[in-house]
């Protein structure tokens, strides 16, 4: 990387792979900033600079130049989960973890992962199916599998129109109300997301879907911390297979502050899969209560080495900078 550098001072992806080489290193932060640094201003649109040049600001100490460049993170993609993490862990050091708990919920929320747990709760196959829903045969099943297609795919309308067919022959189809009760909450519309959701329950007392989108909305009310956490007690035993149960059932624990208890789940969920960025922060924030900075930092290292990876920047900075375009 260094050699490569040397040759073509612009050359992103060598930037990329020798900051990713002295953080998975460590201990070389002085480095580590000055390569993140050199990054940012190659390419000064590409978010993971911004994200891991912060990280590495907050190793070396230097809080506030961290703070600045995950905030110029979010000036370029709003929804820069990791630059959200980021922003939460600086909160709790400095105003604890009611302040940061916050940053963290709305970090899972702008992750894909967390959408991507219901529909897999649903039952859905990985690919997108397109429907029109004139064609969808008049059978429950079909209708609920294509309602659940368009709520994918963010076609609220359409999977309404479904859900309310369904609903209309069988008022007490749990399935469906679990639907309806998800489409409610991606209009954030939560009151009637949970009033749909506990209907839904009332007919299956332990249906992860209805489960999932009831825990979701207490989660965002302060004072129904214990109920969230009842019920996401109930969707991780349900559902013990899916890493994110556990995450949202740790995310709750630490609202009523048991930390010791928010760290099982937490690590139930990284057993479950080791690259679940959302549970290597939250256990991050748990190092953090109990004075743990150096198993902090460690987390978050991991967290960052597994978030970059999933994204692939350095192939794709790679490829443009060898086509001879900008990264």
């Amino acid at each position: 990387s260094t050699q490569a550098i040397e040759l073509d001072p612009d050359c992103s992806p060598a930037y990329l792979a020798l900051g990713l080489a002295y953080d998975r290193r460590g201990g070389m932060w002085d480095q580590s900033v000055l390569v993140w640094h050199e990054l940012a201003e190659v390419v000064p649109d590409l978010v993971i600079a911004h994200v891991q040049l912060g990280e590495a600001f907050a190793a070396a100490a230097f809080e506030e130049e961290a703070v600045d460049s995950w905030k110029r993170a979010l000036e370029l993609d709003p929804k820069e989960a990791r630059a959200h993490y980021n922003l939460a862990i600086a909160a709790l050091k400095h105003e604890g973890m009611s302040t940061a708990l916050p940053t963290i919920r709305r970090a899972g929320e702008l992750d894909p992962s967390q959408d991507e747990l219901f529909f897999a709760l649903l039952g859905l196959p990985a690919e997108q199916i397109e429907f029109d829903i004139a064609t969808v045969k008049p059978e429950r099943d079909a209708r609920l599998f294509a309602a659940g297609m368009l709520l994918r795919g963010e076609d609220f309308f359409g999977a309404s129109d479904l859900v309310r067919i369904v609903l209309d022959e069988n008022p007490a189809d749990a399935d469906a109300l679990a639907l309806a009760a998800y489409a409610y909450l991606k209009q954030e519309a939560s009151n009637e997301a949970m009033a749909c959701a506990l209907r839904s329950l009332t007919f299956s007392a332990d249906l992860p879907t209805a489960l999932y989108t009831l825990g979701v909305v207490y989660s965002r009310f302060p004072g129904l911390s214990k109920h969230s956490a009842r019920v996401f007690i109930a969707l991780a035993k349900s559902a013990p297979q899916h890493s994110l149960t556990h995450v949202l059932l740790a995310e709750s624990l630490l609202g009523l502050q048991r930390y010791g208890q928010a760290r099982q789940a937490y690590r139930a969920a990284v057993r479950l899969d080791p690259a679940c960025v959302r549970a290597r922060f939250g256990l991050a924030a748990v190092r953090l209560t109990e004075g743990g900075y150096a198993e902090a930092q460690w987390e978050i290292r991991r967290a960052a080495y597994y978030d970059t990876r999933r994204q692939g920047n350095f192939w794709r900075m790679y490829d443009a900078y060898a086509e001879g375009g900008d990264a």
